[in-house]
């Protein structure tokens, strides 16, 4: 790193982008964001109505919000571009929090799974962040910046039937650890691990229920609980990296 000037640029507002953000999980923590005083870049890909009412929200809190609409599966460097040519990043100097949010999840036995029903969860849980956050890099090194990345308590409680997804998780758990070790000290990483947060309704009751019952909190937990995590993550500590916090009300 020698010869590399990282310093904290304070040109702008504190800056966030969160993919997946325009519904459910990733916009309760957008909106958590800019309620704290952060500009936030809004990604979605279908869901462009959200994005709207979502960039509309943030902006009568007074801050700043854009929306970049992506496939992320094959229009990664597009949207990288757009996102390092946009306003806010130029205006702020870089990327304060980048939230790998956008994530696949379906149920599927072992013995069903297809090799493109694998790639294709294993490019947006998987790959995605990789590249994600290799082609921001100089962004969030420009403002020591961190990344946060939305694991899944089954990176090491996998479940049956989930193999697919489970080991999508796990491979972002160890992207998580490794980069910690390779990005510090200029950025930190670390992952949420939510566990029963906002069940899909495809699921069956009967399989709710079981979760539910072996949650000691006794609880579906809320998705402001995980918003709340990452903007601890976000202004926390500068000493903590390298670690997953599970969200799970003590699910094992």
């Amino acid at each position: 790193m020698a010869g590399e000037d990282f310093s904290t640029i304070e040109s702008g507002e504190k800056l966030v982008l969160i993919t997946g953000s325009a519904k459910r999980l990733g916009a309760a923590i957008a909106l958590h964001f800019a309620k704290s005083g952060y500009d936030v870049i809004v990604h979605y890909n279908d869901s462009k109505n959200e994005a709207e009412e979502l960039v509309n929200k943030i902006k009568e809190l007074g801050k700043n919000a854009i929306m970049i609409q992506a496939d992320l599966t094959n229009e990664l460097k597009q949207f990288l571009v757009d996102i390092i040519n946009s306003d806010l990043v130029v205006k702020r100097g870089g990327i304060d929090v980048l939230i790998n949010s956008a994530s696949k999840y379906e149920k599927v036995e072992f013995p069903k799974v297809t090799q493109e029903m694998w790639d294709n969860m294993h490019e947006i849980n998987s790959k995605v962040p990789y590249f994600m956050i290799q082609g921001l890099l100089t962004s969030l090194k420009s403002v020591n910046g961190c990344v946060i990345n939305m694991v899944d308590t089954s990176y090491k409680y996998p479940w049956k039937n989930y193999s697919n997804y489970c080991s999508s998780k796990a491979s972002l758990y160890n992207l998580t650890m490794s980069l910690s070790y390779e990005l510090a000290p200029y950025v930190r990483v670390n992952g949420i691990a939510p566990g029963a947060i906002m069940f899909p309704e495809w699921i069956e009751d009967d399989e709710r229920e079981s979760i539910l019952n072996q949650i000691p909190m006794e609880r579906e937990g809320t998705v402001i609980e995980i918003a709340e995590t990452a903007l601890f993550l976000a202004e926390g500590p500068d000493y903590i990296t390298g670690q997953i916090i599970a969200v799970d009300g003590g699910l094992k």
